[in-house]
């Protein structure tokens, strides 16, 4: 399963991206001593997932070929990467997986998801009214599970956007268009987003493309969004 997971990642990226997927609930190398204050005061939960991203991380360091390094979390929480690199961590329904490579000129956004449909209750916050406005195209049932892809691909785009913009910014700052059936999607800054310096260049009107999978078994059954920005 962990395998299946990480080739549906990697085949959403570039193939000078690393992937690492690991069990949140393995047994893995305790903290660095820089990366114990981000979670000093967690829940065992939540310890148990910053750990088990670290320890991706580390692993997506030797995939590049790399001695594994300590990823400290700013005061934001974002991950601070080591000097030339550029990764993305996120977790979901048990797994834990990060991607990384040389920056090179790119940054790497990654979100992956259970595929449990979106509360419609959070649909208001999360979504744009014109993406409300397309979910009621869709068959009812049906309409969550796209709701919650969106709400992936929103994840995946900040991800990428942060190191470049420095912006923490809404759901609304962004607008995606679902496309060929919801396999592929489209990111663009909306007027909201369009205040934000930095955020038009990378989401222009005519959208940013977003690499999307699941959910399938072959990917363990997780919704995926792949993200990678110019920088």
């Amino acid at each position: 399963m962990i395998q299946q997971i990480e080739d549906r990642i990697a085949a959403l990226y570039h193939a000078d991206v690393a992937v690492a997927v690991l069990p949140v609930a393995a047994d893995h190398p305790p903290l660095l001593p820089v990366e114990e204050p981000a979670i000093a005061r967690a829940v065992p939960g939540r310890r148990a997932e910053f750990t088990a991203g670290r320890a991706a991380a580390r692993l997506a360091m030797q995939r590049l070929g790399l001695m594994p390094q300590a990823v400290p979390a700013a005061p934001d929480r974002s991950p601070i990467w080591p000097a030339g690199l550029t990764g993305s961590i996120s977790h979901a329904a048990g797994f834990c997986a990060a991607v990384l490579a040389r920056e090179a000129g790119q940054r790497l956004g990654l979100d992956i998801e259970d595929p449990a449909p979106l509360d419609t209750d959070l649909w208001p916050l999360v979504l744009t009214p014109d993406e409300i406005a397309s979910l009621d195209l869709l068959p009812a049932t049906a309409r969550g599970l796209a709701a919650k892809r969106i709400f992936g691909i929103k994840e995946a785009a900040y991800k990428a956007q942060f190191p470049l913009t420095g912006a923490v910014i809404g759901f609304q700052a962004l607008q995606v268009t679902l496309t060929d059936g919801g396999a592929a999607a489209r990111v663009a800054a909306t007027r909201i987003g369009q205040r934000v310096p930095g955020l038009a260049a990378l989401f222009p009107a005519s959208g940013t493309g977003c690499g999307l999978a699941g959910p399938d078994d072959r990917g363990g059954g997780l919704l995926i969004a792949a993200m990678t920005l110019p920088s």
